[in-house]
């Protein structure tokens, strides 16, 4: 691989962004576009930080797909260690582009992955949720100003409305907010993963409420390991 290529990563400013991909590695007889249940960790003009549920060696040429935009070429410039994560293990991957691509394209990147900037606080309670007149019950693991992780055996489809109903970590008070299914992680897609779903609040005053509650959270969680050191190439 060339120098050119190694170093596009480093020429262009980074955003952290959470975005779906589909990823196909070149190397292989017969490419395809394989779905994933993970997200971009950082996107840029020049590449990629990804978390992929495999490991792809360093120069493993890659065709990968961001959200629902053109394929791109590009090549695996470093592998990080394997981390935990609510949908299963991952692994953390630089991909440097052939080519880096327009601002523009790295703007519509950005915007699309405005939503996930609140901050997410790792937390564990009970919650119920009211679906097609049924009420389901799951776990809350991940909590944040905008929405939640959920953890259910049967999550709902993305797209409709459901009422959750749960009491936040440090509050007496029991909620009840309208909220629409994100998106779904289920075992088909990611043998590895935890099965659920994850739901954006349609109510503005209960998300300002929770959002009180995270921002405590956050303040008395011990700070965690500096996540910038897996958006680079490992030190030799």
């Amino acid at each position: 691989m060339s120098a050119h290529s190694k170093s596009l990563m480093r020429r262009h400013l980074r955003f952290a962004r959470y975005l779906p991909i589909r990823y196909a590695a070149l190397s292989s007889k017969h490419p395809s576009l394989k779905p994933l249940a993970g997200r971009t960790w950082s996107i840029g003009a020049g590449g990629l930080a990804i978390l992929l549920p495999e490991s792809v060696p360093v120069s493993t040429p890659l065709l990968v797909q961001i959200a629902q935009g053109d394929p791109l070429r590009g090549n695996v410039v470093w592998l990080g260690q394997s981390t935990p994560t609510i949908l299963g293990t991952r692994f953390p991957h630089g991909v440097a582009f052939e080519e880096p691509v327009e601002a523009a394209q790295v703007r519509q990147w950005v915007s699309q992955g405005i939503q996930r900037l609140d901050p997410r606080a790792p937390v564990r309670f009970d919650i119920e949720y009211t679906q097609a007149q049924a009420i389901v019950r799951g776990t809350c693991l991940s909590l944040s100003r905008g929405g939640m992780f959920i953890t259910a055996r049967r999550p709902a489809v993305p797209g409709p409305e459901i009422l959750l109903h749960f009491t936040p970590p440090g509050l007496s008070d029991r909620l009840s907010i309208l909220a629409h299914v994100v998106w779904v992680c289920k075992e088909e897609t990611a043998p590895s993963a935890i099965t659920g779903m994850g739901v954006q609040f349609l109510e503005l005053d209960a998300s300002e409420a929770i959002g009180s509650v995270v921002d405590r959270l956050c303040a008395d969680a011990i700070p965690p390991a500096d996540p910038s050191r897996l958006l680079l190439p490992p030190s030799r």
